[in-house]
């Protein structure tokens, strides 16, 4: 499990795993109470919310 204890809303966090693996975007919101990190990224060119486990993410290098 990724140490994802510093990341914080404005942080650039890379998602590790799952449909959307290899894409960064800006955290909108950590939930650690239910292990989710909400994020926004660009899919075919417009920016989409996504909501995925926490211990998919990493903090970007970097940010």
């Amino acid at each position: 499990m990724t140490d994802t204890a510093d990341l914080r809303e404005g942080d650039t966090a890379l998602i590790l795993d799952g449909p959307f693996a290899d894409f960064t975007g800006p955290v909108r919101s950590v939930d650690h109470e239910r292990g989710r990190v909400r994020l926004v990224v660009l899919v075919f060119g417009d920016q989409t919310l996504i909501d995925v486990d926490l211990s998919s993410v990493e903090k970007a290098s970097g940010s």
